[in-house]
């Protein structure tokens, strides 16, 4: 005991910084292994520290965990000097010995000086009576704690015993799975096993094919060879004909004929005999030798008269010779000719025999593609009704699991409720974070949301008065997660620190920035005016006096935030970024009584209104949609204002001339000004439209058919099917019903269960892309001819592909930098990254990406925006390029069906394309139009659609 009290002395004898010496020297352990719960009391019984001070060393804010309470506690402690450093060391001595040793290097005394310096023995035994009751209720509370543990194990071996059956029967489940297993793997083989051999059959099918066109080729040219020869032979025939008529003639005519030479004998006998007789007789001589002289005279005359008629005979003989050879010519020339008819006779019959046959397919082909139309047809509105139960059933479950939820809840309540009774506590209030306001997340899609805010917002207007609130999101301790982070950083002006407004009427609820307004919202459109739009808000202008609206403190100039009324339940409406048609439908269902959201933006308002006195503007509506389906006169063109599919228009008015119009202007595709405008029907009268011209489409005649045949493949395209999910929701439609209620009928005349998801607009954004777009042409099997003779120009280069492995692809994929992919080959994946298209750009050139349509959307996601390029082919121009498409390895009927499957892409393409007439001739041609049609888009404004939210 002399040893005990001399250590005593000898810590009391120390001065004040020795002492606090002795224990900084110590601090690391103290602040690690003293908890200040324990000796608090103690200390407060040695007036060394109060109770303010124990409840700021114990929930003080900033003091996050126990080693800053403790190191807390000690710097509090040394200013009470060397009292506080006794009682802190003597409070070691009774909870933490082995520090108290540590620290002096000696055996605990326990005497409690310090208190009995102070209370006396009296306060001495209250405080150990104190301590012995707070043992006893710890141990009350470990008895309490073991009785639910071993509730706990039992209900733990229930659950293990539960386990088990379901082990057993997962066993059997996986048996199941593997005989399963093993019969999929047998039916896989012999799926591939047929598919191998209908591939080996369409293989000799399509050789067959091949060489049945060849046969049928190389038996035309036989037959053209074999008219031509029976063509010659007729010729020759004719000719043979002619020549042996003439040498008949000719034969005929050379013969001397028996008449004439018996009378040349005869004379010839007379003039012997007159000879002889004149011989005789001198003077007859003489007389005939005068005679013979005059008669010599008349025979030269006679002579020249028969030279002059021979000239004559002989001019006359070769004319008619000629005329007879022009005849015979004349002769021939009619046979070849009838030759020639009779020939072009049976080629003109044969090739209508073909005319008849290929029309007859042409036929079956385009009854095939309509009942195609039309199995498209009853597949949208089967899909359609599958999506309508599909969210009947979503809302059933949403209900089952809020009341599981709600279950949940009040068994928890009543199990908190017997553990209170059972093991009342009575503990300090810890620290909270408030919750703060969003308005952001009022919104009437999501239910389960909206229930806990339509509590909160319950209470908030039950309040007396509005206290100042922190812009914090969140209720709990735990720091907060990185998505809470990022969606805190994206919040706009509505999360602002809250600071209230002046007072004002007793119906108004001070948020901030934000003013609540309360009050009868009859016929609301009577009470007051509003104007603006989805681009600068929308705009209380007028008020009628005396009205609930006036009364309850609006004034003109007020900007309506949200809305929140009582109709068949309880909704809330954002009207921050609302277009003036969604606005006025959400105030004409509003019945009864109705709070609504308002913030002051004067100077917006004063220049909303002076833009529409100036006639700038008509409302504050701003926003570009394009267009899906062709508007002209026959389908409900408005004032004559015709609108085509896939144009962009820039919507200015959503109320244009009371309701169901749009003010819409067309935009220049290269400088984004506003051009002719007109009107346009609005988003629900549209969509009708559209429902009804399908519909047509399905119902049409033959005629109509037949017609539609003709048409040429380059013209425009009349509807663009585009339809989206109705659990997402559109930025085009109204906040209720998802768009499908008309905006001119009431909330309550509206059809249940309405299920289109047809989508007449789409809400498109500008983007300006800094460089050099890439290029994608389809059909891609047309495009890589084209690629290759434009990968040798200056202005374009061709994008590598990277091979990578497995694991390389699986890692890129995750990331997202997978573009598409070229080939496959064994383990090795050819593909298209983001980087290497990056490369390409960075050049200035445009990069060729050998990329299907199916690839636009994951380059959009990269912020990648390429020139889509369609390519319209016809019979014609594919027999042009036939040579080509061989050396390539692509058969006339692979490209057409390669063009056919690519077509139906076009509809969910997210951005405009240009197409390629099927006017053009012969590739050069092609590459030509390609070049231009890229020249045209890279000056274009890129129209990117903007997702469903």
């Amino acid at each position: 005991m002399d040893a005990v009290a001399s250590s005593d002395k000898e810590l009391k004898d120390l001065d004040e910084e020795s002492m606090w010496d002795l224990i900084e020297s110590q601090r690391h352990i103290i602040t690690s292994k003293v908890r200040p719960c324990h000796i608090t009391p103690f200390l407060r019984q040695c007036h060394v520290i109060g109770e303010t001070d124990e409840e700021e060393i114990l929930f003080a804010p900033h003091l996050k965990h126990r080693c800053m309470r403790t190191g807390y506690m000690l710097d509090l402690l040394r200013t009470r000097g060397k009292k506080g450093g006794v009682a802190f060391l003597e409070s070691l001595g009774f909870y933490n010995p082995e520090i108290y040793t540590l620290i002096t290097g000696k055996e605990p005394t326990r005497d409690c000086s310090s208190i009995l310096d102070e209370k006396g023995n009296l306060g001495l035994i209250q405080f150990l009576m104190n301590e012995v009751v707070k043992a006893q209720k710890l141990l009350g509370e470990e008895k309490c704690h073991k009785h639910r543990l071993h509730e706990k194990v039992r209900s733990l071996e229930e659950q293990n015993q539960q386990f088990k059956t379901e082990l057993k029967n997962l066993k059997a489940a996986e048996v199941n799975l593997s005989r399963m297993k093993v019969d999929w793997n047998r039916h896989h083989d012999e799926m591939i096993r047929l598919k191998e051999e209908n591939y080996q059959i369409l293989m000799r099918y399509t050789n067959t094919l091949q060489e049945k066109e060849m046969s049928v080729t190389r038996s035309r040219e036989l037959q053209q060879q074999v008219d031509n020869l029976i063509m010659e032979n007729k010729k020759l025939k004719v000719e043979f004909d002619v020549e042996r008529k003439m040498s008949s003639k000719l034969r005929e005519a050379f013969k001397p004929k028996q008449d004439e030479l018996l009378y040349l004998k005869e004379e010839i006998d007379k003039l012997r005999f007159r000879i002889q007789e004149l011989q005789m007789n001198p003077v007859t001589i003489d007389i005939l030798e005068q005679d013979r002289v005059e008669a010599l005279e008349d025979r030269q005359d006679l002579m020249k008269e028969m030279n002059s008629l021979r000239l004559e005979l002989d001019q006359t003989e070769r004319l008619r010779s000629e005329y007879l050879d022009e005849k015979e010519n004349m002769l021939m020339e009619c046979a070849t000719l009838k030759i020639d008819c009779d020939m072009y006779k049976d080629k003109i019959s044969s090739l209508q025999t073909q005319v008849l046959e290929l029309q007859k397919e042409r036929d079956e082909a385009y009854g095939a593609r309509d009942e195609a139309q039309l199995q498209i047809g009853k597949m949208i509105i089967d899909k359609d009704l599958c999506r309508q139960q599909v969210i009947e059933l979503q809302d059933t479950c949403c209900d089952l699991n809020k009341e599981m939820l709600q279950l949940r809840s009040n068994g928890d309540r009543q199990e908190k409720k017997t553990t209170d009774n059972v093991t009342p506590q009575r503990e300090k209030p810890k620290l909270k974070r408030l919750q703060a306001v969003n308005l952001r997340t009022f919104s009437c899609e999501s239910d389960d949301s909206s229930s806990s805010q339509s509590d909160f917002y319950t209470n908030l207007k039950k309040t007396e008065s509005c206290e100042s609130l922190s812009s914090v999101s969140s209720s709990f301790v735990e720091p907060p997660s990185k998505e809470s982070i990022y969606r805190r950083r994206t919040e706009d002006a509505m999360e602002e620190s809250f600071r209230p407004f002046p007072p004002g009427p007793p119906q108004m609820k001070l948020m901030s920035r934000i003013s609540l307004f309360e009050f009868n919202g009859d016929c609301i459109l009577d009470q007051l005016e509003i104007i603006g739009g989805n681009a600068t808000g929308i705009f209380i202008h007028k008020i009628k006096p005396a009205s609930p609206a006036n009364n309850s403190g609006l004034t003109s100039g007020f900007q309506i935030m949200m809305v929140e009324y009582n109709g068949r339940e309880q909704k809330k409406t954002i009207l921050e970024d609302a277009s003036l048609e969604e606005a006025v439908w959400t105030l004409k269902q509003i019945k009864g009584m109705c709070c609504l959201a308002i913030r002051h933006k004067k100077e917006a308002y004063q220049t909303l209104v002076e833009n529409i006195e100036k006639k700038i503007v008509t409302s504050g509506d701003s926003f570009y949609i394009r267009v899906n389906v062709t508007f002209d006169k026959e389908s409900g063109a408005l004032d004559g204002f015709t609108v085509q599919c896939n144009e962009i228009l820039h919507i200015t008015d959503t109320v244009h001339r009371g309701s169901s119009e749009w003010k819409a202007f067309r935009v220049n595709p290269n400088t984004m000004t506003d051009m002719d405008g007109g009107t346009i029907p609005n988003y629900y009268r549209a969509q009708q439209l559209l429902i009804g011209m399908i519909q047509n489409m399905a119902r049409q005649i033959p005629s109509i058919k037949k017609r539609d045949r003709k048409t040429s493949s380059s013209q425009n395209k009349l509807v663009r099917i585009v339809s989206t999910d109705k659990s997402q929701r559109n930025p085009l439609w109204l906040s209720f019903d998802c768009g499908t209620t008309n905006p001119d009928k009431e909330q309550d005349d509206q059809p249940a269960g309405n299920c289109f998801t047809l989508m007449p607009y789409s809400l498109v954004r500008p983007c300006h892309p800094p460089s050099l777009r890439p290029v994608i042409i389809a059909p891609t099997r047309i495009g890589k001819i084209v690629l290759e003779k434009l990968k040798d120009l200056k202005e374009y280069e061709k994008c590598n592909s990277e091979c990578l492995n497995n694991t390389e692809y699986a890692e890129k994929d995750r990331k997202g930098d997978i573009l598409g992919v070229k080939e496959v080959q064994d383990s090795i994946c050819c593909c298209y990254t983001r980087k290497a298209v990056e490369t390409v750009v960075a050049k200035n050139v445009h990069c060729l990406l050998e990329l299907g349509l199916d690839c636009v959307r994951q380059l959009h996601q990269m912020e990648i925006y390429p020139i889509v390029i369609i390519v319209r082919l016809c019979e014609k121009n594919i027999k042009k390029m036939k040579k080509i498409l061989q050396k390539y390895g692509v058969t006339e009927d692979l490209l057409l069906e390669c063009s056919r499957r690519e077509e139906t892409c076009l509809d969910t393409l997210p951005c405009l394309y240009n197409s390629i007439a099927d006017s053009w001739s012969d590739l050069d041609s092609l590459v030509t139009s390609v070049k231009a049609a890229i020249k045209d888009e890279q000056k274009k404004i890129v129209w990117i659609e903007q997702a469903p939210l």
